[in-house]
């Protein structure tokens, strides 16, 4: 899993944020960001409370769904820089945000709303949630692998 559905999901940023993030400061911060109650681990309400609000803050026309525009401005200029690895060509990393949009957006509309991403960030935090106890704790967010220039 390798970006909104990764900065919006803790597999959006954390899930949003791409695999190894939490194990960067900027992905130790965000991660911080989506435990609410400090405790240490994310449960999947605090998780979904993060996501809803991010999507709230990505809706600039507030038309209760995000255009590829809305969904692009959410993800490409927020994004924390990686100094860890090789950055993404640009082009290539628009193409892989808009094919992800475009998976995402169920219904075909043009529009990705809260209602399509949720199955997908339920996936990603399942799929993070390692030992299946509910909860997304730092040590269950995979460590990054490097990436090979080209």
């Amino acid at each position: 899993m390798a970006g909104f559905a990764r900065v919006v999901l803790i597999g959006a940023a954390l899930l949003a944020a791409g695999p190894g993030l939490a194990q960067t400061p900027q992905g130790r911060a965000m991660f911080d960001r989506w435990d609410l109650n400090h405790d240490g681990r994310v449960a999947w309400t605090e998780a979904w409370e993060s996501i809803q609000r991010r999507f709230v803050e990505a809706d600039l026309n507030r038309s209760g769904g995000l255009s590829l525009d809305e969904w692009m401005a959410a993800q490409l200029p927020g994004r924390p820089p990686r100094t860890d690895r090789p950055a993404l060509d640009p082009q290539r990393e628009r193409d892989r945000r808009t094919a992800m949009f475009r998976a995402i957006d169920a219904n075909r509309d043009n529009q990705v709303t809260l209602e399509e991403l949720r199955p997908v960030a339920e996936s990603w935090f399942r799929a993070f949630d390692a030992n299946g106890d509910g909860l997304i704790s730092l040590d269950e967010v995979p460590r990054p692998t490097p990436r090979v220039p080209g």
